[in-house]
């Protein structure tokens, strides 16, 4: 069980935690604000797709604590004492951040485990089908709430014209105004995309499309389809077949989960 008065002391503690990196000598970081404006989006769809489901109050506090602390690792990264760490996956800091934590321990041992092992697979190509049904449900509420977030920061983006900083320059890709075929091709066959294989920008947006296919509750489908994130993203392409046709498949995926 989670108590109500722990829940306020887990707010306060990443809060605690992250405002320092708001000023020097992190605050040259763009993702710093981009990071704490994405975990709070996060937290918030988290919370209106557990009301949808109708949570219990423990249910919806154990998934906050999932969301909040989710990116926490991004911010452990940077601080001095961890430049030499050899962990470099974001979830894994998480954990190792929330092992310290004194107020996360504060939790019984049952309810530390889910939330580690969400976090854990929160960003992994393939759901942990092998956890146990508690931390299945809780990844896909998870990873929901955040491919929304993640979409409705791309659809910003593409939407300004002009914006800076640059999101291929950020990603490390080419702006190059194509889809690389063999990714699209992966999608098309039902296959699983690796960070290696997006090449260019556009890869990039086509294999967020793709995300559709990775999502899981009524609610997620009914947000992403009344906010048009896909449309933005589509419209945003080059048209060829493959896109076409990706686009077509979303759709009618789409169409048969609202």
């Amino acid at each position: 069980m989670v108590p109500g008065e722990l829940i306020f002391a887990l707010r306060k503690a990443f809060e605690d935690f992250v405002t320092p990196f708001k000023y020097t000598p992190y605050n040259t970081d763009p993702s710093i604000e981009k990071t704490i404006l994405h975990t709070n989006r996060v937290v918030e769809n988290i919370l209106i797709l557990a009301d949808s489901l109708e949570l219990s109050e423990n249910e919806k506090h154990v998934a906050e604590i999932a969301a909040q602390f989710h990116d926490v690792g991004r911010f452990w990264l940077l601080l001095p004492e961890n430049s030499e760490s050899e962990i470099s996956d974001h979830a894994e800091a998480s954990i190792e951040y929330l092992k310290i934590s004194p107020v996360f321990n504060e939790l019984d041992e049952a309810t530390q485990n889910i939330i580690i092992q969400v976090i854990k697979n929160h960003n992994k190509p393939e759901l942990p089908k092998k956890d146990g049904e508690a931390i299945l449900f809780y990844v896909k509420l998870l990873r929901d709430a955040d491919k929304l977030d993640a979409w409705r920061s791309t659809s910003e983006y593409i939407t300004r014209k002009g914006a800076k900083p640059n999101m291929a320059i950020e990603l490390t890709l080419s702006d190059k105004p194509i889809v690389t075929s063999a990714l699209s091709k992966t999608i098309i066959e039902g296959g699983i995309l690796n960070r290696a294989d997006i090449l260019t920008f556009n890869d990039f947006l086509i294999f967020q499309m793709s995300w559709i296919f990775d999502l899981h509750f009524k609610k997620s489908f009914q947000i992403l389809n009344q906010k048009q994130y896909i449309r933005h993203l589509y419209d945003s392409l080059p048209k060829n077949d493959s896109v076409i046709e990706i686009y077509r498949m979303i759709r009618i995926h789409v169409e048969n989960q609202i």
